[in-house]
């Protein structure tokens, strides 16, 4: 005997007892059938009754159509509902079946065996209704209780359509309602967004974003696209701001102990060993030699008067004094020095809107030795005839373009030596975007990009 209990609400008494007679020959429990005609009824029997099958019909006493559906459904929030349906009222059936009950019954074709499979198709369809609903509620919990930041993104226009707690707080929102509509774009205070340079979505990526309260954090952001809704993705944002600021830092303490054991090797250099050279050619002046020594001892005095230039060089670039009065003029003094050895000609284009607080957000000192190491590569191994620098501005950023018409390298093959490592680290640790391009016989041409 099914243990089901069934709430028929139908004003026909008649038909309500056929129900009742062909349910009890399918084997249900006749002391867990109940008919009422009316919503009043209903109202009453809920005191008493939990059903878990409504058979219902529309119009009854007191009630009529939609109202009648609502009325019940409220009413009973678990039951499975079964719409018992005239020919007249079948469209009306199937958009109730739409707004969430489990079947309908045309009367006129109700027999035992159709009777038993809607009851017990209908339960469990609530049933898998009941576990996605479940399912879903788990889901939206994960995503709202989750402690990193998350959102759903409608795809290609990246608007927000769920933020959860964490992700109102990172952004410093008071409520969903601020983020809900707008894009996640939006929130990037650099070009650099969620699409990539060919259109598709960036699935990783480190950016830029300001908060409601305009502070501006580092990000970054994750997206996977769901399975069951190729219209969306869930973003995750991982705050970088404050391990960016603990790398920054670290970095600050590393190079200000390099640059000082720099500037003690300076020191050492011009001091000490510079000092000892310029006495020993001063020494070297009041010799007299004998003739056949006469040649000797020119190519000692010449030998020793290129220690004496290469140790003053090493020590300019340890420690450069002319960065002190500020970046444009360190590179004006390093372009005349490089023009005076005759090697190739060096120039400088700078936008004429250039000055030197254009470089007041960017770690000149880095930025130097970023150039310095261009320099030096340039003059040691590319065998160009032309250096020339050019600094452009655009909006809020500063493009600096280091470019020599020397033998170049293929990209396959560029070596990443210890210099090439340096420069890499420095623009890292000093928030420099840097771009190295060449070809075998066209040159090098490096790209520096900082904000101003």
């Amino acid at each position: 005997m099914e243990n089901v209990k069934i709430l028929i609400v139908e004003d026909d008494l008649s038909f309500a007892n056929l129900l009742q007679e062909r349910l009890t020959l399918l084997g249900y429990n006749p002391f867990e059938l109940l008919c009422i005609d009316s919503l009043d009824e209903a109202i009453s029997v809920k005191k008493e009754l939990n059903p878990d099958v409504i058979l219902l019909d529309l119009n009854i006493r007191d009630s009529s159509g939609i109202k009648t559906y609502t009325s019940i459904s409220e009413l009973f929030e678990e039951a499975t509902i079964i719409v018992l349906s005239g020919l007249d009222d079948q469209s009306l059936s199937l958009e109730i079946v739409a707004k969430g009950a489990q079947d309908y019954l045309l009367k006129n074709e109700i027999n035992a065996g159709v009777l038993d499979k809607t009851i017990k198709y209908g339960m469990l369809r609530r049933t898998f209704q009941v576990q996605l609903s479940e399912s879903e509620k788990k889901y939206k919990d994960l995503f709202y209780n989750s402690p990193l930041p998350m959102l759903k993104l409608a795809v290609n226009s990246y608007q927000i359509l769920f933020c959860n707690q964490a992700a109102l707080t990172l952004y410093g929102a008071n409520e969903a309602q601020e983020m809900v509509g707008k894009s996640l774009n939006d929130f990037m205070t650099s070009d650099t967004n969620l699409l990539s340079e060919n259109n598709a979505p960036r699935l990783v990526g480190n950016y830029k974003q300001c908060t409601f309260s305009n502070q501006e954090i580092s990000t970054q952001i994750i997206l996977n696209q769901l399975k069951e809704d190729k219209d969306a993705f869930i973003a995750l944002v991982v705050d970088k701001t404050d391990e960016l600021l603990f790398e920054q830092r670290k970095y600050d303490i590393i190079a200000q102990a390099e640059e000082g054991e720099k500037k003690k090797i300076a020191r050492e250099l011009h001091d000490g060993l510079g000092q000892q050279l310029v006495l020993l050619n001063l020494l070297l002046q009041n010799i007299q030699p004998i003739p056949e020594q006469e040649a000797s001892l020119e190519n000692i005095k010449q030998i020793l008067h290129n220690s004496i230039q290469e140790v003053k060089e090493l020590a300019y670039n340890l420690l450069p004094p002319a960065l002190e009065q500020g970046f444009l003029n360190a590179l004006e003094r390093f372009a005349h020095r490089v023009n005076a050895t005759g090697k190739l000609s060096f120039e400088l284009d700078i936008d004429s809107s250039i000055e030197e607080d254009s470089f007041k957000k960017v770690d000149r000192f880095n930025l130097y030795r970023i150039v310095q190491e261009s320099l030096n590569n340039a003059l040691k191994h590319s065998q160009a005839t032309k250096l020339v620098i050019s600094i452009i501005k655009n909006k809020d950023t500063l493009c600096l373009k280091i470019k020599d018409d020397g033998v170049g390298f293929a990209s396959c093959k560029q070596e990443t030596g210890l210099g090439l490592q340096n420069m890499k680290y420095r623009m890292k640790m000093a928030n420099i975007q840097g771009d190295i391009q060449s070809e075998e016989g066209k040159g090098v041409c490096i790209t520096l990009t900082f904000n101003t």
